[in-house]
């Protein structure tokens, strides 16, 4: 190697520090060093019986922890988890997003030298295809739930539409009314099937289940109520139609009362329906509305739409006589999130949950009217229906590019003791 004259003096003056510095032991090579802190030491983690995977927070207890969040790291299975608060012997941590059985959980401190010993958990997935169902099974309609938790949806699997049971155990059972247009299987006949075994449309804009486990359908460019028994293989009857014949319905709900409230475009109404006598009662309300749900805790009507030029929820009290007392805004969504409301939905504590067009897919707004977006990056986008089953299991239909029929784990209504129903 060559090397610069003029360069020799600061070559040496380098020699130099370096052999003095190895002279005093000051190396970063030392042997004898020690580390600052202890090695931590998780010691539990609750719930014990696993939680959610990249949802809300589980609690780690120890020893050898930082009080300061930055100095702590936590990792589930090889996802990282994100500390939230920090004590020497506690942190509450917003678990990894990979789910499974016995995933090993290690806690590192800075200024310790070893991560700690690896402790088994398990995470649940938060949301997937419901059970017996795939990416193939495509709804086209919002899902309802009787009360043996059946789930009950128009589905388009392959490009055959059916109305279609989803049992628990996930059976799917199939009512073999026609879609509009079907094809015969010989591809020679192209006689179109008799009426009366034709379904009306291949979607509709609600589904819910009524007396005697009837489904009451509605499709969002007409005023009429539909009615169809699953199995029975035939067409859907007309049940009710509202007399405002510019009224496009797109949501209804049933209350504890014996109505059917309805909602929809184009009527600058809420309409309320009998379900014994079909008589329809109007309260004027000026908007376009996409959903209305029911809290039955407190007798009171939700809701949502295009309000006074904004997504907006309004909640109305009922009164003794089942009508509508004035209405006041609940939560104006489009002030806080984008997209557009498709559905709302009460849990017996109080909390709504609002499906979206939007990133979110869907919000949650505490009874205090704290909001925030569920789930956050942990739920598929898309959501236009949810339903619950009456365990800690909620049924979600999305549309676009995960359009699905799916599960979603509602763990929180056990903590809560109360959520979901």
């Amino acid at each position: 190697m060559k090397v610069n004259i003029k360069l020799l003096p600061v070559f040496l003056l380098l020699f130099a520090l370096v052999l003095t510095t190895c002279k005093d032991e000051n190396s970063v090579f030392d042997p004898n060093y020690e580390f600052p802190e202890d090695t931590p030491v998780i010691t539990g983690i609750s719930p014990v019986d696993g939680y959610l995977a990249g949802v809300d927070s589980v609690i780690v207890t120890g020893e050898g922890f930082s009080s300061e969040v930055d100095e702590m790291t936590i990792n589930f299975g090889g996802s990282p988890g994100v500390v939230k608060v920090a004590s020497e012997t506690q942190l509450i941590v917003r678990p990894g997003v990979i789910s499974g059985t016995g995933l090993s959980v290690v806690v590192s401190r800075r200024g310790a030298e070893f991560l700690s010993e690896s402790v088994p958990y398990t995470l649940r997935q938060p949301q997937g295809f419901y059970s017996g169902t795939d990416n193939n099974s495509v709804p086209t309609t919002p899902a309802a739930v009787d009360a043996n938790n059946n789930v009950y949806t128009i589905i388009n699997r392959n490009g055959v539409i059916r109305y279609t049971k989803i049992a628990p155990d996930g059976t799917i059972t199939r009512d073999l009314v026609k879609y509009p247009g079907e094809p015969r299987p010989d591809p020679e006949d192209s006689r179109p099937y008799p009426t009366d075994s034709t379904m009306r449309f291949s979607s509709f804009s609600d589904l819910e289940i009524g007396p005697n486990d009837d489904l009451f359908l509605s499709q969002q460019s007409i005023r009429a109520i539909f009615t169809k028994s699953f199995g029975d293989d035939l067409r859907e009857s007309v049940w009710a139609a509202s007399s405002s014949a510019n009224l496009k319905i797109n949501d209804m709900v049933f209350d504890d009362n014996g109505f059917l409230w309805v909602v929809g475009l184009d009527s600058d109404q809420i309409h309320r329906f009998d379900a014994t006598s079909k008589a329809e009662t109007k309260f004027p309300f000026t908007g376009q509305f996409n959903s209305v749900a029911y809290f039955d805790n407190n007798n009171e009507l939700f809701v949502g739409g295009l309000i006074n030029g904004s997504q907006q929820i309004w909640k109305f009290s009922i009164n003794g006589s089942g009508n509508l007392n004035a209405g006041e805004l609940y939560f104006d969504f489009g002030a806080n999130y984008e997209g557009s409301i498709t559905s709302l939905i009460l849990a017996s504590n109080g909390e709504l949950l609002i499906g979206n067009s939007g990133e979110t897919s869907i919000v949650r707004v505490y009874p205090s009217l704290r909001h925030e977006p569920f789930y956050p990056g942990m739920i598929k986008q898309g959501t236009f229906g949810i339903t619950w089953r009456d365990d800690e299991i909620a049924v979600v239909v999305t549309e676009g590019n995960d359009a699905s029929v799916n599960f979603m784990d509602m763990y929180d209504r056990m903590r809560a003791g109360i959520f979901g129903f």
